[in-house]
């Protein structure tokens, strides 16, 4: 009987041994995979913006020192979106107006520049201040400039793409 209680308790001793090997090769397994995905990816390319980063996909937007020296290089009009990550209307202009077809394909025209006004008061100061058309600006505020930097028009806004797409017709009138 000792023989097989011994041999029992060999037994159940093999199968916890065969256990954690089975737990340490698949350890292993997955750290050799993690390493493999890791070596596929090129550490020399450039980062790719995430969907929160470009939410107006279709726009390419510039900084404000990129995308002056683009406009006036190109002799192209210029449209600045100034806007705050707090603003409720900002985001429906990224949801709703910068999506739209033909808000995108009128941008084309434009050297497209996009500034947050919380990060850089000295440009919201500028472009963002009364106006005896506007005499209280908030956000968003888009303004339209010739390459030059003249302004031309004014907006925010109006609820939707179309009232945008006739803003954008008059800046380019304008220019």
């Amino acid at each position: 009987m000792d023989k097989v209680n011994g041999g029992h308790l060999q037994m159940v001793k093999r199968s916890d041994c065969m256990k954690k090997r089975g737990m340490f090769a698949s350890m292993v397994l997955v750290a050799l995979v993690t390493c493999l995905m890791g070596a596929c990816i090129d550490p020399t390319a450039p980062p790719q913006p995430s969907a929160s980063e470009t939410p107006e996909a279709g726009i390419t937007w510039y900084s404000y020192e990129e995308g002056m020296e683009i406009a006036q290089a190109q002799k192209k009009p210029v449209m600045i979106d100034i806007y705050t990550n707090w603003c409720k209307y900002c985001k429906e202009l990224d949801r709703v107006v910068y999506t739209d077809s033909n808000v995108i394909n009128l941008a084309d025209k434009f050297v497209c520049i996009k500034f947050n006004a919380d990060e850089r008061r000295d440009l919201a100061a500028k472009y963002n201040s009364p106006t005896p058309t506007n005499p209280r600006p908030g956000v968003p505020s888009i303004v339209f400039l010739k390459s030059d930097g003249t302004e031309t028009h004014r907006t925010g806004y109006k609820g939707g793409a179309e009232p945008f797409v006739q803003d954008m017709m008059v800046a380019l009138n304008n220019a």
